[in-house]
């Protein structure tokens, strides 16, 4: 095999692991480890989607899980490799992708040409670090998800050139922040722009807090924001439908009421939304929270929401109820909307079969929407 020739797991590690010296399935491990960039620097360039790292045969990567779970089960009963049994086991849990991993920081950059593959890290027009909490069954925004490094860009790109910019910008299901933070970089160039980043579950609020603190960045603040209560005060609904996503144990209540909650009267120029509506009922949630919040600031852009959120085949009724909500009828209109094809980091890792940072991960189409009061 020639020097520069791509490394391939099935033709590439040992075939047989017994009878294999442990010299040889250490450097295997080590093969493993620089393939999946498992001792690259934890940072993702983020541009023009379509120009980013695509994905590989998923076949390579069973290979590699199929074959660490061989290594275990020989290092488990084989004195002589049994130090190999706790990296192999880490290279299982990083192949398994961010679902099966703990916390970890992740630096962001955004660059804004369209037209050019970018080369250095001083080209960012942001970079935000951010720490990814543990995933838990109650707390699924402690999670950079897919859709919020695409809709940061898709925001900094809007706001770069633009005339009138917003000052008081409202995050919605913040989870680890990442859009809110790149807007407060971005904008803050330009004059001066107050962001509050909300969530309702007390885990994703304390990293919230701690991302705020790691990124210096000014006038950002974390706030606890329950949209289907908003709705139910709005509606004036009794036992109105809940999901378990809402639905959360009272020592949640407290820690997250350490917070404080949005004010009432407040009033936000742009709120903004990534991968927020995971149930049909959460449109309605978020079009009571645009009907409290979504007002216009002296000077300032006109009052949008804009929502970034994947098309899934599973998920086709949670985006019709988009389109079902943000109507005229109801007093919205959707002013532009489009698909971008992008990435979704959250499953398995993937080969790195180039240098640099690119975004690695599964296809995923998402659909972008601006709306406004009619």
């Amino acid at each position: 095999m020639a020097n520069d020739d791509p490394w391939v797991p099935s033709r590439d590690l040992p075939v047989r692991i017994r009878g294999t010296p442990v010299s040889e399935l250490e450097q295997a491990l080590v093969a493993i480890e620089r393939a999946y960039a498992l001792d690259a620097p934890k940072e993702e360039w983020v541009w023009e989607p379509s120009v980013e790292a695509a994905p590989v045969d998923a076949f390579e990567a069973h290979y590699v899980r199929a074959w660490l779970d061989r290594l275990i089960q020989h290092a488990c009963t084989q004195s002589e490799a049994a130090h190999l049994t706790d990296p192999a086991a880490a290279l299982l849990v990083h192949l398994a992708g961010q679902a099966a991993g703990g916390a970890r920081e992740r630096l962001y950059r955004f660059f804004l040409d369209p037209n050019r593959v970018p080369r250095s890290c001083s080209e960012a027009a942001a970079a935000v670090r951010i720490r990814d909490g543990t995933l838990t069954e109650d707390a699924l925004g402690a999670r950079t998800w897919g859709a919020a490094p695409y809709l940061a860009r898709c925001l900094l790109q809007q706001y770069k050139d633009a005339t009138t910019r917003p000052t008081t910008i409202l995050e919605l299901g913040a989870g680890t922040g990442l859009v809110g933070l790149a807007l407060a970089q971005g904008l803050s160039q330009h004059g001066t722009v107050h962001i509050t980043l909300t969530d309702h579950h007390a885990a994703a609020l304390d990293n919230l807090a701690h991302n705020v603190s790691i990124n210096a960045v000014r006038d950002v603040e974390v706030r606890r924001l329950d949209w289907q209560t908003i709705y139910v005060a709005r509606h004036q609904a009794q036992g109105s439908y809940c999901t378990t996503a809402q639905t959360l144990p009272m020592h949640n209540e407290e820690r997250a009421a350490a917070y404080g909650s949005v004010p009432s009267d407040a009033q936000f120029d742009l709120l903004v939304a990534a991968d927020c509506i995971y149930d049909p009922h959460h449109a309605a949630w978020i079009e009571a929270v645009a009907q409290q919040h979504l007002a216009p600031s002296q000077g300032a852009s006109r009052p949008q929401l804009q929502l970034l959120m994947p098309v899934r085949s599973t998920h086709q009724a949670e985006l019709q109820s988009v389109y079902d909500t943000f109507c005229p009828s109801q007093g919205w209109t959707i002013i532009a909307q489009h698909t971008l094809d992008g990435i979704d980091n959250f499953g398995p890792a993937e080969l790195h079969q180039s240098d640099g940072a690119a975004r690695f991960g599964s296809f995923v189409a998402y659909r972008y929407l601006i709306i406004e009061r009619v």
